[in-house]
């Protein structure tokens, strides 16, 4: 739903409004009307979540202090509001925050040409733990990128996740089928990620998947095709195979 004009929002009656002699809600609210919410860092997108559970004080301290706390915007979203609440955000803004990666995951399927964009840890990330968190496990995935690194396409990979020793035959037909596919959808880039069952330890399993990795990554170029990272996801923690690499 669009914002109403500024006109319509009466002072004192929106969670936009003014907080007194400073009037910083009423800026942002006014920045939002201008230019929309993209240009929002995301601790000011946190900011304005708050406004829901805080009526008057400041909440640009508690976003920060939330995010600092949760390590990303997205890992704040994806928290229980319990969670949330002993981490200091008031009960009505908890509820709203942790509503809103089911909201994302309803918009990233239904919005047809509005394609998701995964471009940086958050959106990744919030991808993951949103379209993905229902996803069968243990499983693998490729996510098929365009040069603006809006999603193309998310298909499963026949994948049995290999040992430290994994055969070379195997992963190089699983790479092969990967930059099939990137050729057929006409992807720039891909992302591939491993959703771990329970229990399983992330870095270790990241360790078990170099093989494909390195043979991914030494392929695809010659196809034009960039790899952004492999990710191994888990019920409460992922590792990242670009974090651990010094030279990618």
């Amino acid at each position: 739903m669009p914002p109403p004009p500024a006109s319509s929002v009466q002072e004192g009656g929106s969670v936009f409004a003014s907080t007194g002699p400073v009037g910083h809600r009423k800026r942002m609210r006014q920045r939002v009307l201008a230019h929309g919410a993209g240009g929002l860092a995301d601790y000011e997108l946190l900011e304005m979540l708050l406004f829901y559970g805080v009526p008057r004080r400041d909440t640009k301290p508690l976003a920060k202090s939330l995010i600092n706390q949760f390590g990303s915007f997205s890992a704040v979203l994806d928290s229980v509001p319990a969670v949330l609440q002993g981490a200091g955000a008031p009960r009505g803004a908890a509820a709203l925050c942790a509503q809103l990666p089911d909201v994302a995951a309803c918009l990233v399927r239904d919005g047809g040409s509005n394609r998701a964009y995964l471009g940086d840890w958050d959106s990744l990330l919030l991808y993951c733990n949103t379209v993905l968190r229902a996803a069968e496990r243990p499983q693998m995935r490729m996510l098929l990128l365009d040069s603006r690194n809006t999603l193309l396409a998310d298909e499963q990979l026949a994948w049995a996740m290999p040992t430290a020793k994994a055969e070379a035959e195997r992963v190089q037909q699983a790479v092969a089928h990967v930059l099939q596919r990137a050729l057929e959808v006409q992807a720039s880039a891909v992302v591939s990620v491993y959703l771990a069952e329970p229990g399983q330890d992330v870095q270790t399993l990241l360790q078990n998947c170099t093989p494909f990795v390195a043979s991914l990554r030494k392929a695809a170029p010659l196809l034009a095709v960039s790899v952004h990272d492999h990710m191994v996801v888990g019920a409460s923690a992922w590792a990242s195979a670009r974090q651990m690499a010094a030279d990618w």
